[in-house]
């Protein structure tokens, strides 16, 4: 099991130490860390000096791996495009001169969820082209459609994981959705090992409730993560007042 964290914070100075701490004392938990500095990773150009500065801390943490985020627009960006940034995150060791920089793999936001020949295809180009990278580290390719995929006609195949919902917390709870959730795994024949749970506008619960909440979670997939910021756009922006609470629960037992 592991914790999904999208890393969309700034890595101002001391910002980044949330996590450092987190993945520092609780060193039998994996963090799965979604890097994305450029909404992709700028291409024909290098990080901003902070990220320069944070991103080799990264790797100081063994229970800490990274991925590359890469928006496929629901595979309308073009094929040409896609495989470019995939391809300048494989070359960011080169470019910047520091093995400690490399990515494990990619993390495909807006990927649809219901199976189309076409996007099938596209799809696979970029699973492909992830597979032979290797600057890629562990070659990790993680789809993120945000929406329960459909259980017979999916993309679930060319992904190592596959973000299964990506909502509110009250969505999540919303019966018709929790016991789809509950049930995935087992009516589509996949392991949790890959399927994840990304919510947020999770509002203040009490320790009780987020303890069962984890359970729910771990029962679902194997993959997941919580924020309590509910303004749209931001809600993966910052360290949530969540964010120690939720580890510390995720990592009990584990």
């Amino acid at each position: 099991m592991s914790i999904l964290l999208p890393l969309y914070v700034y890595p101002w100075p001391g910002v980044w130490d949330p996590l450092y701490w987190a993945a520092g004392n609780n060193t039998r938990l994996n963090f799965t860390v979604i890097l994305n500095p450029c909404s992709g990773p700028c291409v024909n150009a290098v990080p901003e000096e902070p990220y320069m500065v944070e991103m080799p801390k990264l790797k100081d943490f063994p229970n800490i791996r990274t991925l590359g985020y890469v928006a496929t627009n629901y595979t309308n960006k073009p094929i040409e495009n896609l495989l470019e940034e995939i391809d300048t995150y494989n070359n960011w060791a080169t470019i910047m001169s520091d093995e400690r920089v490399a990515v494990d793999g990619i993390f495909f936001d807006e990927t649809p969820g219901l199976y189309n020949w076409e996007q099938y295809d596209y799809l696979e180009a970029a699973t492909q082209r992830v597979k032979s990278s290797e600057g890629l580290g562990h070659k990790v390719v993680v789809h993120n459609p945000g929406t329960i995929p459909g259980i017979y006609s999916n993309f679930l195949d060319l992904a190592d994981i596959t973000v299964i919902f990506e909502e509110t917390y009250m969505n999540w709870l919303d019966a018709p959705n929790f016991n789809a959730l509950k049930s995935f795994y087992t009516r589509a024949n996949m392991p949790k090992s890959a399927l994840g749970i990304m919510l947020h506008s999770v509002p203040n619960i009490p320790e009780d409730l987020l303890e069962w909440t984890v359970q729910q979670l771990k029962e679902m997939v194997d993959w997941s993560f919580m924020s309590s910021v509910g303004v749209t756009g931001e809600y993966w922006h910052s360290f949530s007042s969540l964010f120690v609470p939720f580890v510390d629960t995720y990592g009990k037992d584990v």
